[in-house]
């Protein structure tokens, strides 16, 4: 007979990756967790994790198991107290977000979550990737990526904005006509750039978009963090995009200048990507809510 607290062994580690994450999430001993796991397994007659260095890699009758039974504990939690008759620890939900929106947009939105929040920044590639694992539970994501098991919900569009200093400005030589995009390009072109990266990924999106090739452009500072890039324009390094969270409140200060809008704005969907099998849980659809994608 299979004991309720393997289960729940199990399902803190498929969730947390790790088994010292689990031991300490249900305040047991890592001897403990280990020993529910290898009696589960025992029962069940099938390895339900590949273990690695470095995490617990579910098998694919340790996933079928999760999808089947962590509905079911998660119900149970609900109505389970603790010995003393205090109400249950508070669920851990592992976030994976870009820094700047996470800072920007998402922490506001997440104040006073009943649930902890453990957040870890990246690429979106790579975050999908560890979603899919089971080492996230929740991915703010900037691609919408095809990824089997996972559940997308829209969460905000992004418009980037062309941006520069006020003294930058001034000493840009004379601007062309707005709607002259071959007089607009060549002035761009001429300009300070401040980048992202030197593949220049964020400037070859609007370039390809607006002027429909590839910009020539070799950039005086290249930065891998959108805040630092924004402080950058600001001191006057040169001109960049920026997303309109980030850089909204600088304009709106008069630090930065929108320089010039194109015909049609350059936009991003940023996507809210959760488990398939993790649909049912509270706390889950209680952050898509609040991050938009309810």
């Amino acid at each position: 007979m299979i004991d309720l607290e393997w289960l729940r062994s199990f399902a803190a580690i498929y969730r947390l990756g790790t088994v010292s994450s689990a031991a300490g999430a249900r305040y047991l001993t890592q001897p403990a967790v280990s020993q529910h796991l290898a009696a589960l397994e025992a029962a069940i007659g099938q390895s339900l994790f590949v273990r690695t260095s470095r995490r617990m890699v579910p098998t694919e009758r340790g996933k079928e198991l999760y999808s089947r039974v962590a509905q079911s504990l998660d119900t149970l939690e609900h109505v389970l107290r603790r010995p003393d008759g205090a109400a249950p620890e508070k669920p851990i939900v592992r976030i994976g977000s870009p820094q700047e929106y996470f800072y920007e947009t998402a922490l506001p939105r997440l104040a006073g979550a009943t649930c902890r929040l453990w957040v870890e920044f990246g690429p979106t590639p790579e975050l999908l990737e560890r979603l899919e694992r089971g080492e996230l539970d929740l991915v703010i994501a900037t691609q919408r990526l095809s990824t089997r098991g996972i559940e997308y919900g829209k969460a905000a569009d992004e418009r980037f904005v062309l941006v520069g200093s006020p003294e930058k400005m001034r000493s840009g030589g004379r601007r062309p006509r707005p709607a002259n995009l071959d007089q607009v390009e060549r002035w761009l072109g001429g300009l300070d750039w401040i980048s992202y990266g030197v593949e220049l990924p964020i400037i070859r999106r609007f370039w390809q978009e607006v002027f429909h090739r590839r910009p020539e452009i070799r950039p005086v500072l290249v930065i891998p963090s959108l805040h630092a890039i924004l402080k950058a324009v600001e001191l006057g390094y040169g001109v960049s995009l920026l997303p309109d969270y980030l850089c909204r409140g600088a304009v709106s200060a008069g630090r930065l200048r929108e320089l010039w809008k194109p015909p049609m704005p350059v936009a991003n969907e940023l996507w809210l990507a959760c488990r398939k099998t993790d649909l049912h849980r509270d706390e889950i659809l209680r952050l898509r809510e609040r991050l938009g994608a309810g």
